[in-house]
């Protein structure tokens, strides 16, 4: 366990000094503003569910029924940022092969990897469940601390164990079969169709341990809350002493499956180059060939399919998956602008680099769109998503230029999200709180998107500049 602690630390110096000592995150007085920035708002969306539950439960005594509905859907939050995390792990081999020089097994590569894979779950986790813990502990007081950790907590934590047993099992399949250069694309799909299956099966169960819980029907047993039951049966200790010892077997579970070798994944799909040899077409060919965007693009259109074949109302929120790539964008097309046409204006530039995600998400938006017209959603709601997802594409092009995920690690791409999720979250919440109308919130976000565009044309710029050595860092 020694060598993987030790490359947990190394990746948290890395961390830090790629990072953290960049841009404007080189000044002390901007960290902090951002961290207690972050702080608020974490505060504020806890407070919001205090008053959202509050307003929804006024009896302790619905407090278990609720902890144990949550506590039933627990493993699919877990398994889709698990899911999340992989796909941003995946884009990492170079970071990998950094740890190569290093006196290390692949096992303890992986296990350290794993470290910090368990600590941005473990995050996201949280910000899942913090405002519904606050609304729960501001009803039924610190004696409902039990039900939050036997409902919620240790599912939580079994949950994720579980996951990468099965992620470990799977990728060491996969090199069995030789499969293990296209693992970037397999993976997410099985880890995708999982999750649907998932979904269908906790939708099944919520009602009846709602019932259940509320005794208002038959006991129903769901091994997602064994330890809530082993609790009201036996007590929280027998509970606690039942749930280490499953850690304990899923931790050697998890050095066991750990595969014993490292294989590159590959980058790039070998499709045609649909816009020829122009240079727009180069620029579309290096972010539409990448194997995580035709992953990302193939899970968005299938799981569309399913809504319809369901007929499930909804707009095409799965296209925000999508955009997601946008943060790679800058990092992916650097050799093209280092070999191309020398003295492109800097507006050209920032279009060659924004034309092909906003061409990429047309093309995927209309099969989507169309999709989701035929069953039943508005075309003025189609519109909104898409016109949201193209806002989307311009902010998370911003935070790859402010955080450039150099050797695509995962932590810039974290940070890039998590600040550009906390200006437009922050607003949502914001102009929703306050009731402002529909157009004031188009105006915002176009506002806001303007905004980012010219930070990234000043942000390449300075890059650029630096590059040449025309300032002095």
């Amino acid at each position: 366990m020694r060598p993987a602690l030790e490359l947990a630390g190394f990746l948290f110096l890395f961390l830090v000094r790629r990072i953290l000592r960049q841009g404007v995150l080189r000044s002390l007085l901007f960290r902090w503003t951002l961290g207690l920035t972050m702080l608020v708002a974490f505060v504020a969306f806890c407070a919001f569910g205090v008053v959202t539950i509050r307003q929804l439960i006024d009896d302790a005594a619905l407090l278990s029924p609720l902890l144990r509905v949550a506590g039933v859907s627990v493993p699919l939050w877990v398994l889709a940022i698990f899911t999340v995390v992989r796909v941003m792990f995946m884009k990492s081999s170079d970071l990998v092969e950094l740890t190569y020089c290093f006196p290390l097994t692949n096992r303890a590569r992986t296990l350290g990897f794993m470290l910090f894979e368990a600590l941005l779950v473990g995050i996201g986790v949280s910000l899942m469940l913090a405002a519904l813990i606050a609304g729960t502990i501001s009803i039924g007081g610190l004696g409902i601390l039990d039900d939050v950790v036997t409902c919620l907590i240790m599912p939580t934590v079994v949950t994720y164990l579980l996951a990468s047993v099965y992620h470990l099992a799977l990728e060491r399949l996969l090199m069995r079969f030789r499969l293990a250069r296209l693992r970037a694309f397999l993976v997410p799909l099985v880890l995708a169709a999982t999750l649907v299956a998932l979904y269908v099966a906790v939708s099944a169960q919520s009602e009846p341990v709602l019932f259940a819980a509320a005794g208002q029907g038959d006991d129903y047993f769901a091994i997602q809350l064994v330890f809530a039951d082993i609790a009201t049966t036996h007590g929280l200790v027998i509970a606690t002493a039942a749930w280490l010892a499953a850690v304990a077997l899923l931790v050697v579970a998890v050095c066991a499956t750990a595969p014993r070798q490292f294989d590159p994944t590959r980058r790039f799909a070998l499709v045609p180059r649909l816009l020829g040899d122009t240079e727009f077409g180069a620029y579309f060919a290096a972010h539409a060939r990448a194997i995580e965007t035709i992953t990302v693009s193939g899970i968005v259109l299938a799981g569309s399919y399913a809504l319809f074949v369901a007929d499930i109302r909804l707009p095409p929120f799965l296209l925000i998956a999508v955009t997601i790539q946008a943060v790679y964008a800058y990092v992916a097309t650097e050799p093209l602008r280092a070999c191309g046409p020398p003295r492109h204006s800097p507006i050209r530039r920032y279009l060659l680099l924004l034309g092909p995600q906003l061409a990429m998400l047309l093309l995927i938006a209309i099969p989507t769109g169309v999709l989701s017209a035929l069953t039943g959603s508005r075309w003025d709601e189609i519109l909104l998503v898409v016109g949201f997802c193209a806002s989307n594409l311009v902010i998370l092009t911003l935070a790859g230029i402010a955080f450039p995920p150099e050797k695509g690690n995962p932590f810039s791409v974290v940070v890039g999200v998590a600040v550009a999720a906390l200006v437009t979250g922050t607003l949502a919440i914001g102009t929703n709180l306050l009731g402002l109308p529909a157009w004031f919130n188009i105006a915002t976000i176009v506002l806001l998107t303007l905004a980012a565009a010219a930070l990234s044309l000043t942000g390449m710029q300075k890059i650029e500049r630096t590059e040449r050595h025309e300032v002095v860092v």
